[in-house]
């Protein structure tokens, strides 16, 4: 069972710090499985209950999907005439 005098996650808790400082963000610190409730319905964090990350790249993920959508569309309706 890991705690927070765990060596792997002191490492991860300075690394994180580091990487935060370098891009000037506020560090989130790692996710620690035996911290999870046990409560019936389970009662979850944001973090934890997060399934992905949100921002720019899922939206520049989706405006490249459209406008690949968008190519294709043209592709063929001017291949077919």
């Amino acid at each position: 069972m890991a705690n927070s005098n765990d060596p792997d996650i002191r490492a991860a808790t300075v690394r994180a710090k580091a990487q935060s400082e370098m891009h000037g963000t506020e560090s989130i610190p790692p996710l620690q499985a035996d911290r999870h409730s046990s409560l019936d319905p389970a009662v979850e964090t944001p973090v934890e209950a997060r399934q992905g990350f949100l921002g720019m790249p899922v939206l520049a993920v989706l405006i490249g999907g459209l406008l690949l959508a968008g190519i294709a569309w043209f592709a063929v309706h001017y291949a077919v005439q």
